[in-house]
């Protein structure tokens, strides 16, 4: 069943607020615009056009606090400051007139990656490339002509076609604030505006922002000549999502931003802020149709009453389901950089800009980063530009203009770029191209009948009265016709021998901009253009340097953060905090999160199991800086024994468990206080920083530890029911009080579709106890050690891992390692003890071999591995072990296996688990 209008307005509206997917999304329609995206070129058949532009609406006035006597007062840090932020507002939107034109080529890397847990394996979703030659003339408009394209989806997916998002470095009346996720970002408004972001420089930021110098630097020009630069740190007043915080550096003579480092004031929860959203619309829109008359009233009530409609759809059934399936729902900007370089000796360009950030939709979590890179040919030369007029003036069909509000660009010219290598004989590439001809005769004789067919139904249904019908199929019509005369006036030029063609022009930013595209003939060398990076899998390979990015990321430190100001707590309950296992059962828990400024965030959660009914929670105050957090808190939980690999607590185990009554996690209890924290790994992002991009969490407690119970509190789930499988035994933890400290370190090294990816992880932890059964012991270590080699060789990939772990000391009970189940030796079953499963050391080996494939992957194993005590690691003894075969989806984030036990439980099993290791 399609989804209702309301709906598809929700996810629209998720997609406007959620900042760190529009990084992922630089084609997302504004709020009331149309698109300035165009269907991939590289389709193959031709596909569904657009719906129709809708009629525009009207739009939210523009609001602000002003700007009082008491807020301008406590604006300024330091005298300094307010004369800074005037010039750099000035120079923002100043024209300088003497820029007239600019040849350069840009560059746009985009990736998306996937995790599933706090250290787990990122997985790339999608990385793409686009390189373009961009030339402006003041007055005549920007010429977009692509130079390179190459895109990868290792998990499955189509090519992308990214011209109409080439990177603009200039053009009067930019935005000199990069802000890629901003829908109505480009355009420098003179005022800020609370319906948009709020920009840290407009007239009025003063209601939302502090300032204060900071340091200076002199660079000397090769002419001899002096810039200084001076810093401006810019503090949101409140840590407000829509908000920033960043190190602005200015050139003092001209104002002109010259480099910069922010991120927002606070992560943002998307249904509340859509709850919000819509509460403060529906406000505007009721008050506009009492006060407006006329045509303006009604058209406030028209939206009022939109507005209301959606209130009732999105609460409903499909709403509320959706908000429970997909929670906790949030995202943020964790870091953007931007570099200017100066030209002419007066003009600052931009000459690179990054932006980070992440999703979270449930368990799954979307880093995404953004990196943009301009080289100048020439500023304000001689070579003519020509103008970029209107359709009719470059050759184009008016109705060419029909879809995109005001201007059309055809990129969806298919079958131009073969997907093999460009042959290097005359015979082979007049073969290929023979391919192609007939390729595109096809899809015009297509085209033409759609047309035709479309065209005789609109007459159809005119001649039933019908007319409305009668507009839609019109235009369905007009637009595959127009997608014919495109495709004739390609094969003309190029038949010429002309190079290259006008594909089509548009519009950005309300008509602030005119682009005309010209595209290449030949697409076939876009893959290995020059213009590119060396290897686009490659994550050494960035368009940014990460040493200059580094330094300019030093600022965005724990000391630059929004101002104390606590919100209102928000409260959450959702499938993130619902588990079930063999001691709890059913356990559902709450949260609720206040983020207080000066970037510390509060939170108490509660959690309640069904059938030991035994209250657990935790009370935390954390302090982050988007790449870093502190936490400091107390908690009553129930811990995991075997936690060196896997999640028993998680999602996917629940599910499992659930299913089929294979517990293979070992639980205690434990209350105490802890402090934590934690460093956000850029994975196959990207690298840079300390330890090479590496995830770090660590951990100092003081903790109270006690047994959950040997025998199983429940016995329910559909194995039950269904077999009679049974949740085995617990373990029996000894009561003792530990000092401790622990740090896990994770890595990983390389994109497996790119040939080769690593995987490393180390954990230590180490505490002092004091337990009844242990005169004279006062502690215990233990250490391990995980890597995981995946390789492609051909069509086919080899895994390999290996893991070992030891101690010292009285390693108590609930601290063991444990050998046997899904996340050690498939085959054999978890087991609270047993010669070779449990001890004070342990080893483990994996090998699989199966088809490269990531999306679905079918492969064969053979686990191998032991625990005992630590003496006797050396020894000979026979590991528990165990062959079979599995299905991997999306790269291991869901995995199916078949195992059957060799040694010493020879029994098949089937399981089912998230984030496997291949």
């Amino acid at each position: 069943m399609p989804a209702s209008p309301a709906l598809r307005r929700l996810a629209l509206r998720v997609a406007r607020v959620l900042p760190a997917l529009l990084l992922a999304l630089p084609l997302a329609p504004a709020a009331g615009g149309q698109p300035d995206s165009v269907l991939p070129s590289t389709a193959t058949a031709p596909p569904a056009p657009p719906a129709p532009a809708a009629p525009a609406r009207p739009r939210l006035r523009p609001r602000r606090v002003p700007v009082s006597a008491e807020l301008a007062r406590t604006a300024f840090a330091d005298a300094d400051a307010r004369p800074l932020l005037e010039r750099a507002r000035a120079a923002r939107l100043a024209q300088d007139s003497a820029l007239g034109a600019y040849d350069a080529t840009a560059v746009l890397r985009m990736t998306v990656g996937m995790t599933v847990r706090a250290l787990g394996r990122e997985r790339l979703l999608l990385r793409t490339e686009h390189a373009a030659r961009v030339q402006w003339g003041r007055g005549r408009g920007l010429w977009v002509e692509p130079t390179g394209r190459r895109t990868a989806f290792p998990l499955g997916g189509a090519a992308l076609d990214l011209t109409a998002a080439t990177p603009v470095p200039y053009f009067p009346g930019r935005e000199s604030l990069w802000l890629p996720f901003d829908a109505l970002g480009g355009v420098a408004r003179a005022e800020v505006d609370e319906n948009q972001l709020l920009h840290p420089l407009a007239v009025g930021a003063e209601a939302y922002y502090r300032y204060a110098t900071g340091g200076s630097l002199g660079i000397r020009l090769p002419d001899g000549a002096r810039v200084t630069l001076r810093e401006l740190r810019v503090t949101a007043r409140r840590p407000e999502w829509r908000a920033f915080v960043g190190s602005f550096w200015f050139d003092v003579e001209r104002g002109s931003l010259v480099r910069a480092a922010y991120r927002t004031a606070a992560p943002v929860e998307i249904w509340g802020a859509l709850d919000a959203e819509q509460r403060r619309t529906l406000g505007e829109w009721e008050e506009r149709a009492r006060t407006d008359t006329g045509a303006a009233a009604r058209a406030a009530r028209a939206e009022a009453e939109r507005v209301r409609r959606d209130a009732r759809a999105t609460g409903g059934l499909g709403g509320r389901l959706l908000r429970a399936s997909v929670t906790p729902l949030r995202a943020d900007v964790s870091a953007i950089t931007v570099e200017y370089g100066l030209h002419e000796g007066r003009f600052w360009l931009p000459r690179a800009q990054t932006a980070e950030g992440w999703a979270q939709g449930g368990f799954v979590r979307l880093p995404v980063r953004v990196e943009e890179r301009f080289r100048y040919e020439g500023v304000n030369g001689t070579a003519p530009i020509p103008v970029v007029g209107t359709p009719a003036e470059l050759g184009l069909a008016a109705d060419d203009t029909t879809w995109w509000g005001g201007g059309s660009i055809d990129l969806d010219v298919p079958l131009l770029a073969g997907r093999s290598p460009a042959d290097t004989t005359a015979a082979g590439r007049a073969a290929r191209a023979a391919r192609l001809a007939a390729r595109e005769d096809t899809l015009v004789a297509e085209l033409r009948l759609r047309a035709d067919t479309l065209a005789a139904a609109a007459a159809r249904s005119r001649a039933a009265g019908d007319t409305l019908r009668a507009r839609q199929l019109d235009e369905h019509a007009a637009w595959h016709a127009g997608r014919l005369r495109r495709i004739a006036r390609r094969r003309a030029a190029c038949g010429r021998g002309d190079g290259t063609y006008v594909a089509g022009t548009t519009t950005r930013h309300d008509g602030a901009l005119r682009i005309a595209v010209r595209m290449p003939c030949d697409t076939s060398r876009f893959a290995t253009s020059p213009d590119l990076p060396g290897a686009l899998l490659d994550p050494a390979e960035e368009t940014v340097g990460d040493a200059e990015r580094e330094a300019l990321l030093a600022a965005l430190g724990l000391g630059l953060q929004a101002r104390w100001g606590p919100e209102r707590p928000v409260l959450h309950a959702g499938l993130d905090l619902v588990r079930y296992n063999r001691i709890e059962g059913l356990s559902v828990g709450a949260s609720a999160t206040s983020a207080l400024g000066l970037g510390y965030t509060a939170q108490a959660l509660a959690r309640f199991g069904v059938a030991d009914r035994v209250p657990n929670g935790e009370l935390s105050l954390a302090r982050s800086d988007a790449r870093r957090t502190v936490r400091v808190g107390a908690f009553h939980r129930l811990a995991v024994v075997n936690d060196d690999r896997g999640a028993p607590l998680a999602f996917g185990a629940s599910v499992a468990n659930l299913l089929y009554a294979r517990d293979e996690g070992f639980y205690y209890r434990t209350w105490g206080a802890e402090l934590a924290g934690s460093r956000a790994s850029t994975g196959p992002l990207g690298r840079g920083g300390p330890l090479g991009g590496a995830s770090i969490l660590w951990r100092a407690f003081v903790e109270r530890q006690r047994g959950a119970g040997r025998a199983p509190n429940t016995q329910a789930s559909l194995g039950r029911l269904l077999g009679g499988a049974r949740f085995g035994e617990n373990v029996e933890a000894v009561p003792l009080t530990a000092l401790g400290l622990g740090a896990e370190l994770a890595r990983t090294v390389g994109v497996e579709s790119a040939g080769l990816r690593l995987d490393l992880r180390l954990r230590g932890e180490g505490a002092f106890t004091s337990r009844a059964d242990s005169v004279g012991r006062t502690g215990y270590g233990r250490l391990t050690v995980d890597a995981s080699l995946a390789r492609r060789l051909g069509g086919a990939a080899v895994g390999l891992a290996a893991m070992a772990g030891t101690s010292a000391g009285a390693l108590p009970p609930q601290r063991a390692f444990h050998v046997g189940g899904v996340q050690t030796v498939r085959g054999q079953w978890a087991r609270a003890e047993g010669a070779g499963r449990v001890g004070d050391a342990f080893w483990l080996g994996r090998a699989e071999a199966g088809f490269a494939a990531l999306t679905v992957r079918p492969s064969l194993f053979a686990d191998v591995g032991w625990a005992g005590p630590r003496g006797e690691l050396l020894r000979r003894g026979r590991p528990l072990s165990g062959v079979g075969t599995g299905v991997s989806l999306l790269d291991g984030v869901v995995r199916v296996d078949v195992a059957r036990g060799v040694w010493p439980e020879r029994r098949w099993r089937t399981d089912l688990s998230l984030e496997a290791r291949f």
